[in-house]
């Protein structure tokens, strides 16, 4: 019988370890759709700033798209997702992006544990859009 307690107990600790692991590490994904002309990607993307509005005479390149699970609260979600917004944005050698759309997707899964019963875990991903720019 102590054989058995001990399988459950390694069985549980191991999956309780997927699930925070699959929490903390969580991803960022984003993708760009070119509409313009690309330029020369941009090696930093910490310097593409981020608008709410489109500036007088800024050259249109791409539709940006990003979003993320990886923060341990719902900004820290965002904070990556606009941070792969960014990196979207660099690839194609915009400097700005303007934001266009933000929405908060909610998931939750069931994890059967070994021995009976399920751990329940929710996530909510940040996605934020937006219209990659080169502005002079």
């Amino acid at each position: 019988m102590r054989r058995l307690f001990l399988a459950d107990w390694v069985e549980m600790k191991t999956t309780l370890f997927g699930i925070v692991v699959s929490i903390l590490v969580g991803c960022a994904s984003g993708s760009a759709l070119v509409t313009g002309q690309t330029r020369p990607a941009i090696e930093d993307f910490n310097t593409v700033s981020i608008l709410t509005e489109m500036p007088e005479g800024a050259e249109q390149i791409a539709i940006v798209k990003a979003s993320s699970d990886a923060g341990m609260t719902q900004q820290g979600s965002l904070n990556y997702a606009v941070e792969e917004l960014k990196r979207q944005a660099a690839k194609v050698g915009a400097n700005s992006v303007v934001l266009t759309g933000r929405d908060t997707s909610s998931q939750v899964v069931g994890v059967p544990v070994y021995g009976g019963g399920t751990i329940v875990s929710s996530s909510e991903t940040e996605i934020v859009q937006g219209i990659a720019v080169y502005v002079k």
